[in-house]
């Protein structure tokens, strides 16, 4: 009898692996199956909460996407979800990755509209905006891209024109409030799509961490609880 309960629990155990997909990659503590992607939309089954701005046509869900269009000359933006931002100090370093296109476009006769930030960083706490040009190629109708979290790999802060400092990119990035991708390009209609967005982390800090006055002091206090030795 107690073979026959075992052999049963054994049954149902397999059967239990093979429908969480035990064949899958193993997942970290916080059920990523990968622990170097900080955030990601792949839009298999929503929008995944992200917005419009500067669209007032609306954003829609397709397949393994998302997808908004203009039928004006307007430059408006997809906004990333509250996933993507906020202490996103880990991505320094790291990339930001996604696949951009049009379903279609129609220019007027003019030219392509390539002078605004493609891809916009937004820090509202320390006042600090990055962006970067001339990411978007014109007149192609798809682009893959990774971006660099780095001050040296092509940003540029929007209130000087130049790079930014490396204390800028940590700063962003340790209080990130937006992350915004361009959907508007040309000067009549398009329809303009996102997909496989992920915001990845960098290498890890090798630099120890400088510990402040209070965890020194209480370092010290529980140091000199400790029994002394006793003489041999």
């Amino acid at each position: 009898m107690k073979m026959q309960r075992g052999i049963a629990f054994a049954v149902c155990l397999l059967g239990v692996a093979l429908v969480s997909g035990q064949d899958s990659p193993p997942e970290d503590a916080l059920g990523r199956s990968d622990p170097n992607v900080l955030a990601e939309s792949d839009f298999l089954w929503d929008d995944d909460g992200w917005k419009l701005e500067g669209n007032p046509n609306g954003l829609l869900h397709g397949s393994k996407m998302i997808k908004a269009a203009d039928d004006d000359a307007s430059t408006w933006y997809f906004v990333a979800p509250s996933k993507f931002v906020g202490a996103k100090r880990a991505a320094y370093k790291g990339k930001l990755s996604f696949r951009h296109g049009f379903f279609e476009y129609n220019s007027e006769g003019q030219e392509f509209k390539g002078g605004e930030f493609d891809v916009i960083l937004e820090s509202e706490a320390y006042e600090l905006t990055v962006g970067w040009k001339h990411l978007i190629p014109a007149w192609a109708f798809r682009s893959d891209h990774e971006l660099e979290l780095d001050e040296a790999a092509g940003w540029v802060l929007g209130s000087t024109g130049g790079p930014p400092s490396r204390p800028d990119m940590i700063r962003l990035l340790s209080k990130l409030s937006k992350i915004k991708v361009r959907g508007g390009f040309y000067a009549g209609n398009e329809d303009s799509y996102l997909m496989s967005v992920k915001l990845l982390a960098g290498p890890q800090d090798p630099t120890p961490r400088k510990s402040s006055l209070k965890e020194q002091r209480i370092l010290s206090a529980d140091s000199s609880r400790l029994p002394s030795p006793s003489p041999s």
